[in-house]
């Protein structure tokens, strides 16, 4: 009796391991994504445009740190009072010291601290995260650069909020991982502000009312702008031009700092101008 021949197709070997070496792959980059996602907070995978300002100073055993210095200095577009998201999160400019620009919303000042050396809130190396809103175009949010001095050993943070009429003691974990408008307490009043948070109803229903006054120099700086302008102070317009939240004096050494020392600093405050349009 003939001997039957076997029909059966013969199994393939390299398609075996084209079909394994294809799920390691989606296996390794499902990794990678998961990754990359995990370590990018929220506020950095899809940022939202914001302007603000905040005058900081920070101390290392008596010494305080000039962020007018080169090291610290970013190049801006000069047209910065647009609505395009600048790459960088976080800008010191035009050489001054203390004047810190945020440009993304829900940033912390323990992210301002990473963005110049001072690591705390853990993370990447080097970087905030990754920026995710356009997956065709994912980018590495870098920080600036380790240029904080060595945190000396033993040393304590001693935060304080305030301004020349008075300070408080902060608790460093809240400046640490608060977003700067809660540690502040105090609202941006940049229209990205309000298009972020109410889809710019509240935006619209004003410029309908009140002329636009921004807090950058290529705008009209209109003292016409909120019902309350005609009783400003000078020093309120400012603020309000400037949209500052607030000061903040960090300290940090072994021995917390005397009351004279505080009172110091917050008798030092960069001065405001009526125009800070820029990065």
């Amino acid at each position: 009796m003939p001997e039957e021949k076997n029909t059966e197709p013969k199994k393939r070997p390299w398609l075996k391991i084209i079909l394994i070496a294809a799920a390691a792959v989606v296996v390794v980059l499902g990794s990678y994504a998961g990754y990359v996602y995990a370590v990018s907070p929220a506020v950095i995978r899809a940022p939202k445009l914001e302007h603000y300002h905040f005058r900081m100073q920070i101390l290392v055993n008596g010494k305080a740190e000039d962020f007018g210095s080169q090291a610290y200095q970013t190049g801006y577009a000069k047209d910065q009072c647009n609505a395009n998201l600048p790459e960088q999160p976080i800008h010191f400019h035009d050489n001054k010291d203390q004047f810190t620009h945020i440009h993304w919303e829900g940033m912390t000042g323990g992210m301002v601290m990473k963005y110049y050396g001072w690591n705390f809130i853990g993370g990447m190396d080097n970087a905030l995260g990754y920026k995710l809103d356009d997956l065709k175009d994912i980018q590495k949010v870098t920080t600036h650069g380790d240029y904080l001095p060595e945190i000396p050993k033993d040393a304590t943070f001693y935060v304080y909020t305030g301004n020349e009429s008075g300070y408080k003691l902060r608790n460093f974990d809240d400046w640490k991982n608060q977003d700067l408008e809660q540690f502040f307490g105090v609202t941006s009043n940049s229209p990205a502000h309000d298009i972020n948070k109410n889809g710019g109803e509240q935006a619209s229903l004003l410029d309908s009312v009140f002329p636009k006054a921004y807090a950058h120099g290529t705008e009209d700086h209109s003292s016409t702008s909120t019902p309350s302008a005609n009783t400003e102070t000078e020093e309120q317009k400012l603020t309000r031009i400037n949209n500052l939240l607030g000061n903040v004096v960090i300290f940090v050494q072994t021995d917390k700092p005397t009351d004279e020392q505080i009172k110091a600093r917050f008798n030092q405050l960069e001065p405001l101008t009526d125009s800070t349009c820029g990065g």
